[in-house]
């Protein structure tokens, strides 16, 4: 089969074609492939927060974002409408302000836990260890879960659901649905995983004595008549804030690993930040270092974990001129957004310094959204970012941390932005 210019473009270098395609075309522009198929994507600030914030309830998840986390069954990263809205509420307060003092507790211990294991001058394969973290720093947060028995079966799912989507990505939606992507192999580890969520949740039912965790609150809430929570369901729930909120940590601390190794001058800043503490950060600590917050943004703007969004429109609409007919594919990519010249200076610069009240001020709403935008934001978004920074201070006080393989280290688009042969590094005690 002949492929049509830009579908072999897009197949041969996704993050590339994404990025020709901002500089060089109008702020709404359709791209169409051989097969018929029609996307829109949108390459200005106004145009995604018009989607996102203004105009959400006249915008559903595409069927992009359907086809990369369709594994996830209908979690609240997929569903719609009212059932959303109670998916939303019920999860809400597993992520207050007041209880992330209480996460970061957990967070320190298991990294300081990981950091025991460590050897001076050893290498380590820090993606494999920062997605076995996460990992322990969910399950433990959110469902009071010891994730050690079950890392064997969350990672086969992670690289199945890496390799489909990747599957996914570089054919561009020409895999309709998750399983016939899948191989038998597949379909056993993601049976395996929804029977290791079932097994926790019949656990805990049986337990008798719910706590306060997020799958305490969801359990307690199938009890109330007003309330649509089925088994599946609650399964659902539960498979996606595991996969969802380790695979995006994960991925922004391996890259932040990455660009501190790359760039001494930024790290000696963070690295002299951080011992100023002059003893282990805690959840006040890591809220009053502004470096730290600096080079968590600038990490999340450079390799944001989820690159690209999907949408489409529920209804015949027009939008920045252009008439749109029902369901209609648009994209918006964090990568080429948060790249652009028009609102980052040096955009392809490592440079945290940007991150001042006055640049943040000037930044058109829209030009960067490492969590999307609006109501649909990440509802883990709170919990992410303290999770990421109790992690960086905590390593940054004990280590140091040498790429062992060359750089540059090439992104992968998968259903998040991975690090393409992970990413080995000798890890060096410091005195």
């Amino acid at each position: 089969m002949t492929l049509d210019p830009v579908e072999l473009e897009l197949r041969q270098d996704p993050l590339q074609f994404f990025i020709h395609l901002s500089r060089t075309s109008p702020d709404l522009t359709t791209f169409r492939f051989a097969s018929g198929k029609e996307v829109v994507f949108l390459n200005h600030p106004d145009l995604i927060r018009e989607v996102l914030v203004e105009r959400a309830e006249e915008f559903h998840k595409s069927d992009l974002t359907r086809a990369f986390a369709g594994g996830m069954g209908n979690g609240i990263l997929l569903s719609e409408g009212e059932f959303w809205k109670q998916q939303s509420r019920l999860m809400r307060p597993a992520f207050h302000y007041k209880r992330l003092q209480g996460y970061a507790e957990v967070m320190r211990r298991f990294t300081l836990e990981m950091l025991s294991h460590w050897q001076n001058s050893e290498i380590r394969h820090l993606d494999e260890d920062m997605n076995a973290l996460t990992l322990r720093v969910v399950a433990k947060c959110m469902f009071d879960v010891e994730a050690g028995e079950d890392r064997e079966i969350m990672h086969q799912a992670i690289m199945l659901g890496q390799k489909v989507v990747g599957q996914m990505v570089y054919g561009w939606l020409n895999l309709p649905d998750w399983h016939p992507a899948m191989n038998r192999d597949g379909i056993r580890v993601v049976r395996a995983l929804n029977e290791m969520v079932s097994r926790h949740i019949a656990f805990r039912r049986a337990r008798g004595d719910l706590g306060d965790d997020l799958l305490s609150m969801l359990l307690q809430a199938q009890s109330q008549p007003e309330v649509e929570l089925s088994d599946r369901q609650l399964r659902d729930e539960v498979l996606t804030v595991i996969t969802a909120g380790l695979e995006t940590t994960a991925n922004a601390l391996i890259w932040t690993w990455y660009l501190l190794e790359q760039h001494p001058e930024v790290r000696a800043k963070l690295k002299a930040e951080v011992d100023s503490l002059g003893k282990l950060p805690d959840f006040d600590d890591v809220q009053h270092l502004p470096y730290l917050d600096q080079v968590f943004k600038e990490s999340l703007r450079l390799y944001p974990p989820v690159w690209i969004i999907g949408r489409e429109n529920v209804e015949a609409l027009e939008l920045g001129g252009l008439k749109l007919a029902p369901k209609t594919q648009l994209v918006m990519s964090q990568w080429a957004t948060q790249r652009d010249p028009r609102f980052f200076e040096e955009p392809d610069r490592f440079r945290p310094e940007r991150w001042t009240p006055e640049f943040e001020k000037s930044l058109p709403r829209g030009a960067y959204f490492p969590f999307s935008l609006g109501p649909r934001v990440c509802t883990g978004q709170g919990f992410a970012t303290v999770e990421y920074k109790m992690i960086v201070t905590t390593v940054l006080q004990r280590f140091e941390l040498e790429l062992t393989r060359p750089a540059p280290i090439r992104p992968e688009p998968n259903f998040t932005l991975c690090t393409h042969g992970g990413l080995p590094m000798r890890v060096r005690a410091r005195r």
